[in-house]
Order: structure tokens, then C-alpha cells, then sequence
């Protein structure tokens, strides 16, 4: 059990993963561009206070791929002045874009559209996009 049996059944825990990492703000996410290589966005602290934001990273994989949907790919931690922004990217390995093949016990790559979230915690995603793998 975790957040991806609850994401993956549509229950709404109380307090979702990632939850509650942050202090300040609040955040403003914006311009969000995905592809198989990286995941870039903008974040900018809309407070009048200095304050640190945890940006995090989920991916939804094709669903003929039979795994749960968003799953924590990644995540940064940004100090930020009032009104200050800071571009984000996270990095996107083909072992990102894989499986656990049990048959041939590797990791596969899963073809087909997958879906990029990025927010404050599982719960509170701002930004989503497609891309092709």
C-alpha cells in the first residue's frame, strides 16, 4: 500500500505523498514543456517572504502498461526570494520510461503517450503534459 494504491483507486487520503514539505509562498507554477529527454517548468514565490517550495515531478505511463498512475519521478527543493522565479528541470532517463519485465528480468521501456504532473504533492498537481516515448 502507499500513494499509488490510493491514486491508483481514486481515494483522496487526508494528507496526500509530498504533502506539507514547503514553508512561505505561496507558489506560482507556469510553462510547462515535456519530452522522453527532460520536464521544465517555472516556479515563482508570490509571497512577500522568502520561503522554500518542494517541486515535485509525477509521471502517468500509457495505460496498456498496467501500472498505477502517477508515480514520483523526481523532485527539487527551491529557495526563493519574494517574487523570485527559478526554471526547473528534471532530467528524464529511459529507465524513467521503464518497467520491470519479469520474464526477461530487465527494465523496459514503455512506448506510447505518458502524462507529466508537477505540483507541490500528489494532491495538489498545477501543471500537466503529454509526451511521446
Amino acid at each position: 500500500m502507499g500513494y499509488r494504491w490510493y491514486n491508483a483507486r481514486g481515494v483522496a487520503p487526508l494528507f496526500p505523498f509530498g504533502h506539507g514539505l514547503s514553508y512561505g509562498g505561496p507558489y506560482a507554477y507556469a510553462g510547462l514543456e515535456a519530452s522522453s529527454a527532460a520536464i521544465t517548468f517555472t516556479v515563482t514565490n508570490m509571497g512577500a517572504t522568502a520561503g522554500s517550495e518542494v517541486a515535485q515531478l509525477y509521471l502517468t505511463f500509457p495505460e496498456a502498461a498496467g501500472e498505477p498512475p502517477k508515480q514520483l519521478k523526481g523532485f527539487a527543493k527551491l529557495s526563493l526570494a519574494p517574487g523570485e522565479s527559478r526554471l526547473v528541470t528534471f532530467e528524464l532517463s529511459g529507465r524513467s520510461r521503464s518497467v520491470w519485465d519479469a520474464g526477461s528480468h530487465v527494465w523496459a521501456e514503455v512506448p506510447g503517450t505518458f502524462t507529466a504532473a508537477v505540483g507541490a504533492s500528489v494532491g495538489d498537481l498545477r501543471l500537466f503534459a503529454d509526451f511521446e516515448n
